[in-house]
């Protein structure tokens, strides 16, 4: 009876994981949660405030599919201004979640049989997306050695005649990593005359360390005109529940993409757009957020440089610490499996990702469970 899309579709080991970890804490368990995928703020008091209002206001009716004129308006300014994307507000589509946002580009785009290229380590949604439209996933393997980015030279032997959709994500769930205004260029020269359409998914952007800016791929030459942006509210303002993203792409991706969210969603929650509105126009508590998971970044990546058998890699990017496990002796999933179950860490074995030997690590907790997780990793340690 289950169609046999679905039936290739694998289960979320994130989110395996993640509801593991709530159970034992339900249960009275001290768990040290480091396999959370948001951040551990709450959403800031002047966006519920606005969202209260909207409320009170009556503004809990049907918007237009692509969203409010308003908040289109203020993301288009957003992506001007920070990210140098030349467009218009009709370039924007507001959506139910980036994660939809991703796809309802893919189920526009690829047909049966085309390639989608995704790097790994890899989101674990990206290829499940990808099979669900009829699409034949190629992983392209970014290595240790390039920091896990994407190589020109791999990119360059992935391409065939197939090759329809290139997904970027940077900075990087689950490794952190992200790419330079070279990089990104190199990327582009190979891709630029290919007719190949580049799904950049740029979510972490603001969670960008060690003084880097984040530069878009559609700031990049003309990339703007086979390139659709994704990115949201979700983890710059701490609003995943209210499921709000939105993505950019050329007038003719844009009309085509509005036939699916018009006869799927049809369009995102409108308390929710009234407070992303609130929460774009401001620029500080983002960047009190980046500082705050920056500190806490350094703090476990120093915390954990010592063991012998687990070596993290600093990340420049996100709130997730990818660590190499392959020295203790144990695959992804015993290794995560052991130390929750010995040490009460939650990890989220990164097999997943496209890449066994590793685990990852989200610092989107608090600095005491910070210190806490150092210690029982380091006990754990001791006993491989």
């Amino acid at each position: 009876m289950i169609s046999s899309r679905v039936k290739l579709l694998s289960s979320s080991s994130t989110l395996k994981i993640t509801a593991l970890t709530k159970k034992l804490k339900k249960e009275g368990k001290d768990v040290v949660n480091f396999a959370a995928g948001e951040p551990d703020f709450d959403t800031p008091s002047f966006i519920k405030e606005k969202a209260k209002l909207a409320i009170d206001k009556g503004l809990t009716k049907y918007t237009p599919s692509a969203g409010t004129n308003e908040i289109r308006e203020a993301i288009c300014r957003k992506l001007k201004e920070d990210n140098n994307i030349p467009c218009e507000s009709s370039n924007i589509i507001v959506t139910s979640g980036a994660k939809y946002a991703i796809f309802a580009s893919m189920v526009t785009f690829l047909d049966k049989g085309e390639e989608v290229l995704i790097p790994s380590p890899f989101w674990v949604s990206y290829p499940e997306m990808a099979k669900l439209c009829g699409a034949k996933v190629k992983v392209v393997n970014a290595k240790a050695r390039d920091n896990f980015k994407l190589s020109v030279d791999s990119l360059a032997r992935a391409i065939s005649k197939k090759t329809k959709l290139l997904v970027l994500n940077y900075p990087s769930n689950p490794t952190g990593a992200t790419y330079s205004e070279n990089e990104l260029k190199a990327i582009y020269d190979v891709v630029k005359d290919k007719n190949i359409i580049v799904l950049s998914d740029e979510i972490y952007e603001i969670l960008s360390y060690d003084g880097a800016k984040h530069v878009s791929f559609a700031s990049i030459g003309d990339a703007h005109k086979f390139t659709v942006t994704i990115n949201g509210f979700s983890k710059s303002f701490s609003m995943t529940g209210w499921r709000l993203g939105y993505l950019e792409a050329a007038s003719n991706f844009i009309e085509a993409i509005s036939k699916v969210i018009d006869h799927t969603t049809s369009c995102a929650s409108s308390v929710s757009q009234a407070a992303g509105l609130a929460a774009i126009q401001d620029k500080k508590w983002p960047q009190t957020m980046r500082e705050e998971f920056e500190n806490r970044r350094n703090l476990l990546f120093n915390g954990l440089s010592s063991l012998k058998k687990i070596k993290p890699i600093k990340p420049s990017g996100t709130f997730y610490m990818f660590c190499d496990i392959k020295k203790s002796g144990l695959n992804s999933v015993e290794f995560s499996s052991q130390l929750l179950d010995k040490q009460l860490v939650s990890t989220i074995p990164a097999d997943s990702f496209g890449a066994e030997g590793y685990i990852r690590l989200s610092f989107a907790t608090s600095i005491q469970d910070i210190e806490k997780g150092i210690e029982r990793i380091k006990s754990f340690s001791l006993g491989l």
